[in-house]
């Protein structure tokens, strides 16, 4: 009997410190938790930093920006208080203290990303409206020179949209790339001869769907073709092909 009697004795105590060990574990997971979910908050935080002084240096010094860090400051010190006094992971449950905490922290980090997207888009607006190259090769006169320079405007354009596509800068240089970017996109577009006179346009028109009668070769289109497109790259030829026998 005394031996059950102690077996049992030992067994309860193996049982309170296996229990204990478990706790132990259970915390250092519930600790390890709370560590990535405040991680991820503080790494979002960080880039968008990096990215609103990127879009204006002052950003981050706004007032309502100013206002939501120091609600975080405030609730991230409660917590931190409440652990050093020596409470465990389970009381920052208590009274919502890290849902409060971490909302407060991802509404704080919206604050930041939308205040950068608006200002980015503000930069990217004031550097001027950009065509698209479909507007422009509706308008332009086909020839191959503007052929040519649309070409040019399709891939910097696609370039250009690359960069505008991100809602806000992934460099400090960003905002060079796309300044120097929209001057180039603008000067192609002036070099894009969208004007001819009439008779030109009659010409080329008539040219373009099968074929322009000889008189509508004038001097006045003649003298255009030579300033502005490659008179060689149009032939005469009879309209109906005669068989002489």
């Amino acid at each position: 009997m005394t031996t059950l009697i102690q077996y049992c004795s030992q067994l309860r105590t193996g049982l309170q410190k296996a229990k204990v060990a478990n706790q132990t574990r259970q915390e250092i997971s519930a600790l390890q938790q709370r560590m990535r979910e405040w991680g991820q908050h503080a790494t979002t935080r960080h880039g968008l930093a990096e990215k609103a002084r990127i879009v204006d240096p002052a950003l981050l010094q706004r007032e309502d920006i100013a206002q939501a860090d120091n609600s975080v400051k405030a609730l991230a010190e409660q917590a931190r208080q409440l652990l050093q006094a020596g409470g465990n992971v389970q009381d920052l449950s208590t009274d919502s203290l890290w849902t409060r905490l971490t909302n407060a922290a991802e509404s704080a980090n919206e604050r930041v990303r939308e205040a950068a997207r608006s200002q980015w888009r503000q930069f990217v607006a004031d550097l001027g409206h950009v065509d698209s190259p479909s507007v422009l090769e509706g308008r332009m006169l086909k020839t191959p020179a503007n052929e040519a320079l649309l070409a040019r405007y399709k891939q910097q354009h696609a370039r250009f949209q690359a960069v505008v596509r991100s809602d806000l800068p992934t460099s400090a240089a960003t905002q060079d790339e796309i300044a120097n970017a929209v001057a180039v996109l603008k000067d192609l577009r002036e070099q894009l001869k969208g004007t001819a006179p009439d008779t030109v346009r009659l010409f080329l028109k008539a040219a373009e769907t099968g074929g322009a009668a000889l008189e509508l070769l004038t001097p006045e289109v003649m003298e255009w073709l030579r300033a502005n497109d490659d008179p060689a790259r149009f032939v005469i030829k009879p309209k109906v092909t005669q068989t002489w026998r």
